[in-house]
């Protein structure tokens, strides 16, 4: 991220943050709580780096109510280097296709997503362990952000609520969080204003989202443990690990569901199709498309 767009997602920050009294940030409110002038914050929402300093981004981090991983994320971002700088200049499209053929290997559920939360594919055996159907599939395809897990999880229209009963409220705070980390360098970007405008739409996301603002748990595993009573399979027990796969073009985040005991295992082996674990393609990456009327 160069500069340029940090002062821009220092002013997307504060335009959607709040202070500890629950009122809005304002450039002269913002620029107190971090001991600078206005002119001096405008000037660093501008990307002038000359205000740039430790102290200085520790205050903006403690006044947006980043939560540990944001703050890696944010000072990561304020390297001003662009991914393309950052990383080896290994072509991404490569990078993809090797993971998806890692995927068809996995013995177990596994599914792709990136910065954003888009799915950017999935093996057979998650689909199965989710119950998506090819019609599910493909009415997905035909609306804005239907790909999304985020979107998944939340909409009524997949049945995820159904799928993870009493779970489902823990699970929800959690990819929240970890959607919050990753969208962390992206949240100036069109598309990241389209995805959550399409989100906010649904009524208990909006209230969730707000309220981790807010609220913000200091969220750092990147891991964690699923349990329960699946409505075909029974009573399931997995650790859900993430590998982050650095691109040129922003972060993959690889999910593996690994079972705990025996009964997930047995499961998990009769969720692929003749012991194969074909992987499908999802969502478009790394290009992203807004779609018209949702600008």
């Amino acid at each position: 991220m160069n500069l340029t767009d940090f002062g821009l997602l220092i002013k997307t920050l504060r335009r959607s943050s709040v202070d500890q009294w629950g009122n809005p940030w304002t450039r002269e409110s913002l620029s107190r709580a971090v001991h600078l002038s206005p002119d001096q914050l405008g000037r660093l929402e501008r990307g002038d780096r000359k205000y740039l300093d430790t102290q200085t981004l520790m205050l903006l981090a403690d006044s947006f109510n980043l939560t540990n991983l944001e703050r890696k994320e944010f000072l990561y971002a304020a390297l001003g280097l662009p991914d393309e700088e950052l990383f080896f200049h290994e072509d991404c499209n490569a990078q993809l296709n090797g993971l998806l053929a890692e995927m068809e290997f996995f013995q177990v559920p596994a599914l792709l997503i990136d910065s954003y939360a888009d799915i950017v594919a999935a093996n057979i055996s998650t689909l199965n362990l989710f119950m998506i159907t090819p019609e599910m599939l493909d009415y997905a395809k035909k609306i804005p952000a239907g790909q999304n897990l985020i979107y998944l999880l939340y909409s009524p229209s997949f049945g995820t609520r159904e799928i993870l009963g009493n779970f489902w409220r823990k699970i929800a705070t959690i990819e929240i969080l970890l959607f919050r980390r990753s969208t962390l360098r992206y949240r100036h970007t069109a598309y990241f204003r389209y995805l959550l405008k399409i989100l906010l739409r649904i009524k208990q996301f909006d209230i969730d989202w707000y309220f981790c603002q807010r609220y913000a748990d200091r969220y750092d595993l990147t891991y964690v443990h699923f349990l329960y009573e699946h409505p075909q399979y029974g009573l399931l027990s997995y650790l859900a690990t993430e590998t982050i796969v650095n691109t040129t073009r922003g972060e993959l985040y690889l999910l593996i569901y690994n079972p705990v005991d025996k009964a997930t295992a047995s499961v998990f082996e009769n969720l692929k199709e003749n012991s194969e674990n074909k992987a499908y393609r999802f969502a478009g990456w790394p290009e992203k498309k807004v779609l018209s009327g949702y600008e």
